[in-house]
């Protein structure tokens, strides 16, 4: 059960928003997996002013408020690369740089992680519902969780949950980490990505499990 921690809210996608057409990634914490890798460059430095990130937020949108086109959000997300590890999802609360002036060439930038994971490449194979542990391990990476803690984080989700999405237990935990109610909605989360995020940021990225009765108690220990 995760006692304590702190995670930026995660908005809920719009019922309508499911698929985004190909102008740009997915909105706010829905994981859409692409293939399309651009043209590699190096983002030209830029005076910058920032942008508190909201519902609905997709980098495509962004870009096109910002910059009258859509074409640009390769660039934005890799201007960005520190705060958007994955240009399909964004969240609220996360701060981006919005450079004044796109280089004309914006469209070729190549995002960080434009390209996901060999793991999520598959079309058959979903991060979601009751997940193994390498599945679980696949997770953690995706959502920015260090590589070097992806089998113990395994470990303490299939102790809490048995590797399952929807848990939830009497004592108000939610998810495959068990997040507690009292975290709030934000990060106290069915949602996939949204629960390994808080995980993440409960756990210090693996670096205090303590807030896991199944760490201090050693019940982790051979879940996978």
């Amino acid at each position: 059960m995760a006692i304590a921690g702190v995670l930026v809210a995660v908005a809920p996608q719009a019922a309508d928003a499911a698929v985004v057409s190909p102008a740009g990634p997915s909105a706010v914490a829905e994981v859409v997996h692409t293939d399309a890798v651009v043209t590699a460059a190096k983002p030209a430095a830029a005076t910058s002013r920032t942008y508190t990130v909201r519902s609905g937020d997709t980098l495509s949108g962004i870009s096109q408020r910002f910059y009258g086109t859509t074409a640009d959000w390769p660039w934005l997300a890799s201007v960005n690369s520190a705060v958007v590890h994955n240009p399909n999802v964004l969240y609220v609360g996360e701060k981006l740089k919005l450079p004044s002036d796109p280089p004309g060439n914006a469209a070729s930038y190549a995002p960080k992680h434009a390209k996901a994971p060999t793991v999520l490449t598959s079309s058959t194979t979903k991060l979601s519902g009751t997940l193994t542990c390498s599945g679980l391990e696949a997770l953690w990476e995706s959502a920015g969780g260090a590589k070097s803690e992806a089998f113990m984080a395994a470990e303490i989700a299939e102790a809490e949950s048995g590797g399952r999405q929807y848990a939830l237990s009497p004592t108000n935990d939610y998810g495959y980490w068990q997040i507690n109610g009292s975290h709030g909605p934000a990060m106290a989360t069915f949602n996939a990505y949204g629960n390994a995020k808080a995980a993440i940021a409960i756990s210090d990225d693996g670096r205090d499990w303590d807030p896991w009765t199944t760490y201090v108690t050693g019940a982790y220990e051979g879940r996978c």
